[in-house]
């Protein structure tokens, strides 16, 4: 098995090294910026590129990973824990994923109010309250877990009435909270490598919506993506320390 992990890890390397050396758009600027001054060739080359090296870090990642940690991009519980003694392995993950779903878009947000996007900023913040918050209460009442509820409405409220500063206090407070709650799961490895698999695989969706034929046609889709990839790297981070995890956490910056 060890034999088997360093041979892959080797050939990721070698992919990272001899990719094609071609410039890649940050995720955070939009069409007017230097993604649009990209000839039509380099676009295609690059949106080419990105999806062939998250492909590869997904098949990889489900490669690594045991049967019970197989869920879709996004799962979704059938029966909601109703106590702590139900909760699974599985639950788990899932739990976990939603938290890191949520601190993916606010990190989006963050980087863009950063960039002065304030308008596109509100967006990535906001959506997590709007669609995934509400999916988390039935696992804090099974975990015990305090909620976030009202730092994250806090941070939200920021927008149009305060200043950068005011906003990057608020969204650290939403992140140290999302963090205590992860922390208490006490996940191991193999779960925090779970999560992780789970964001790179809706990081693939999102950049897919996001970006056809080379050209961005949905902005937010686009910067999800690369917040999903910003967050999956720290809970690589958070696993057992192995050459295999090193070439992940190598592969992972490169799709980014």
């Amino acid at each position: 098995m060890l034999t088997n992990l360093l041979v892959v890890a080797l050939k990721m390397i070698i992919v990272i090294i001899y990719r094609p050396a071609t410039r890649r758009p940050n995720a955070l600027q939009g069409s007017g910026m230097r993604y649009s001054e990209m000839t039509a060739k380099e676009t295609v080359r690059i949106a080419r590129l990105k999806t062939r090296l998250l492909k590869m870090l997904l098949g990889v990642m489900f490669a690594f990973s045991g049967p019970v940690l197989v869920a879709a991009p996004v799962p979704v519980l059938a029966n909601q824990p109703e106590s702590a003694a139900s909760i699974t392995l599985s639950d788990q993950v899932e739990f976990v994923t939603k938290l890191a779903l949520i601190q993916g878009h606010l990190w989006v947000a963050a980087q863009l109010v950063e960039a002065d996007q304030m308008t596109l900023a509100a967006k990535h913040a906001k959506h997590p309250a709007q669609e995934v918050y509400q999916e988390l209460l039935p696992f804090f009442a099974a975990t015990d877990a305090p909620g976030f509820a009202q730092e994250l409405e806090h941070m939200s409220g920021q927008f149009g009435v305060s200043t950068g500063g005011a906003f990057e206090h608020a969204y650290e407070q939403v992140m140290a909270a999302i963090d205590n709650i992860v922390a208490n799961q006490r996940l191991n490895s193999l779960a925090n490598f779970g999560v992780a698999k789970n964001l790179v695989a809706q990081a693939l969706v999102e950049y897919r919506a996001g970006l056809q034929s080379g050209v961005i046609v949905d902005l937010q889709e686009y910067q999800d993506a690369r917040g999903f990839l910003q967050i999956a790297e720290k809970f690589i981070q958070r696993c057992e320390a192995s050459i295999a995890r090193e070439a992940l956490l190598m592969q992972v910056a490169a799709a980014k």
